[in-house]
């Protein structure tokens, strides 16, 4: 079973990297705003394999928040670009 978790732990790593990637390229505002939307949700899930892989669910808690904190962000910084990029 610890194959499993090493290899999905491997992709969400190859996800992030892709991710990086997009975040330093990004033509628009709104492309970087997305892409740190996604690493932080590839962070909780690496996070929560981590845990699975452990058998410690101690971060559940912890993690619930981050996420949180990162969708209202991320909506936050998405009405306040709506607001003055027009649309292309």
């Amino acid at each position: 079973m610890a194959w499993v978790f090493a290899i999905t732990f491997g992709l969400l790593c190859v996800a992030s990297l892709l991710v990086v990637v997009r975040l330093l390229l990004g033509r628009t505002t709104l492309d970087r705003i997305v892409a740190v939307d996604v690493f932080v949700t590839l962070t909780v899930a690496g996070t929560c394999v981590g845990m699975g892989w452990l058998g410690d669910g101690s971060n559940i808690a912890l993690l619930a928040a981050f996420a949180l904190l990162a969708f209202i962000g991320s909506v936050s910084a998405a009405r306040l670009i709506e607001k003055k990029e027009p649309y292309r």
